[in-house]
């Protein structure tokens, strides 16, 4: 192939999607340099020495963020309630993973519409 037609079969990258990975990473990597309680209280987390085993809650503050969440799904608190902290760390926290309907509240509903509109022929 030439030069010229390889330019024109470039892939090109979504620069919003970009700029928000990159935003979520800077969450990601700030909070594991000093991690404090996804619940939102603010609790100071000591630093593990394997980051797969670093706490994510103190102790019992777990039922907090739960509580939090029911209440975004009730329509009681907005998305915007949700700690910094629990955003970041969303794939690790295992009863947000276990739980359909608690990972609607971290879910934008506007984003599930265009998937939706996508996916329609």
């Amino acid at each position: 192939m030439s030069d010229s037609s390889e330019q024109t079969i470039e892939i090109k990258k979504s620069t919003a999607r970009a700029a928000a990975m990159a935003r979520t990473w800077a969450a990601r990597r700030e909070w594991a340099a000093n991690p404090v309680c996804c619940c939102g209280c603010g609790g100071k987390l000591a630093v593990g020495k394997d980051p797969e085993h670093q706490r994510l809650f103190c102790q019992g503050h777990d039922g907090r963020l739960h509580k939090l969440l029911r209440q975004v799904l009730r329509g009681e608190a907005s998305r915007q309630d949700i700690p910094v902290a629990a955003r970041a760390n969303l794939a690790r926290i295992k009863f947000v993973q276990n739980d359909r309907e608690i990972q609607k509240a971290f879910a934008n509903p506007g984003q599930q519409a265009n998937r939706r509109r996508k996916l329609q022929p």
